[in-house]
């Protein structure tokens, strides 16, 4: 009992020692045994499959041949990776006594966008070699989640300490300065040609869009108010998501790489699916919100059923081409999704919309009175079932509708 409870009064320092531990061990195994710990693991799950993805094609080294996508290892890696991060966000969040909600999931959206849209990006070969290794999962997710902290921990210290200090007005000139500066970074990086874009956004555009997205702050301080930490996160977001929209947009005028074509079809089939499933089940939790059904109206179990549901259906649709459209060839990635689509097209949309229900009922149901006490930790396992769903398919999405 007492090793046990010094563990948890120092969870922190036992986890950074594991990691450490963990991270020497694989350093070790890499210098003294290269072709088992690097070639044959390290390469061939996990390394090897983002070189070959950034490339477009397979990739080989000492014999050993990756391919795109993800293997049945580097799944389950990621997943106990995702599971790790998960709490310690959690525990993270709640020192900080942070409520975990629907507003915190709609402050973190262009984050969430910010991943499939800049993946589209890679895929349209915008980004140049080693750039483009940043914008490939696992590290776009690390990429993401850093400007998610930077704009986090800045939008607490207003929220906490500076509102009680400063009148909303000054805040707000504090923060328009950050963003200015952050202007400033991207015009010396585009005058000095380190960008390494194909056609880089000039410093003018990117100005005026970082004034659009300063807009959430400056509607704050018109009136009167102090910018809540969600504002904040949310205009950080939008800072540096809008850029990355201008250039999907740009690339459908003015393509920059070899596409099949636009299919707006396919944009079209999939929102009208998805709208018409998150309606459905709205409709009927709507009609017996009196009941234990009400559910599944909650914006945010709504938010992992649209989520997952475009996942789905882009797959299907994609893949099988049902519709005749003449789409290119599209693979699935990931090993349990293949086998679904493998056994019957339809049965992968069909069991990802069955699972939400039932992620739903199991949470907001069945488990409601003791799940209650750990709402916040719920919460953010359903923006993270939100994100695994929404993320890969409105890449999946967004590609197909451009043809690339």
């Amino acid at each position: 009992m007492r090793m046990s409870h010094w563990v948890r009064q120092h969870l922190l320092a036992v986890s950074l020692l594991l990691l450490a531990v963990v991270i020497a061990i694989i350093v070790l195994g890499c210098l003294l045994l290269p072709t088992v710990f690097y070639d044959q693991w390290i390469w061939r799950y996990y390394w090897g499959p983002v070189v070959a993805d950034g490339q477009g094609h397979p990739a080989t080294l000492h014999g050993v041949t990756t391919y795109e996508g993800y293997t049945l290892i580097s799944e389950l890696t990621y997943g106990v990776i995702l599971i790790l991060a998960l709490l310690g966000i959690y525990k993270l969040l709640k020192r900080l006594d942070i409520r975990i909600d629907w507003q915190f999931c709609l402050a973190l959206l262009p984050y969430i966008l910010f991943g499939p849209v800049t993946r589209v990006l890679e895929d349209t070969a915008y980004f140049t070699q080693p750039t483009t290794f940043l914008f490939i999962s696992p590290f776009i997710y690390l990429q993401t989640a850093a400007y998610v902290f930077v704009f986090l921990f800045l939008g607490y210290a207003i929220e906490h300490r500076l509102a009680k200090q400063q009148k909303p007005r000054t805040i707000a000139a504090i923060l328009l300065a950050a963003f200015l500066l952050c202007d400033l970074a991207y015009s010396l990086l585009w005058a000095t040609q380190t960008t390494g874009d194909v056609q880089p956004v000039h410093p003018l555009v990117f100005l005026l869009l970082s004034l659009v997205a300063f807009l959430p702050i400056t509607w704050t301080a018109a009136r009167k108010k102090i910018p809540t930490m969600n504002t904040v996160i949310f205009s950080g977001g939008l800072l540096i998501l809008l850029p990355c929209l201008f250039l999907i947009a740009q690339f459908t005028i003015t393509p920059w790489s070899r596409t099949a074509g636009d299919y707006p079809t396919i944009l079209a089939a999939v929102l009208g699916i998805t709208a018409a499933v998150t309606a459905a089940v709205w409709s009927v939790g709507h009609h017996f919100r009196t009941t234990i059904l009400k559910a599944y109206t909650q914006p945010l179990n709504l938010a992992m059923l649209a989520g997952h549901t475009i996942d789905g259906v882009t797959s299907y649709l994609s893949i099988y081409d049902p519709l005749r459209l003449g789409l290119p060839p599209y693979l699935e990635k990931h090993p349990a999704s293949n086998a679904l689509l493998t056994a019957w097209p339809p049965l992968y949309p069909i069991v990802k919309v069955i699972l939400i229900l039932l992620v739903i009922y199991f949470f907001d149901i069945a488990y409601a009175k003791e799940m209650a006490r750990y709402q916040r930790l719920i919460n953010l396992l359903k923006i993270g079932i939100f994100i695994l769903g929404v993320s890969p398919g409105l890449r999946d999405l967004l590609r197909v509708s451009i043809g690339v």
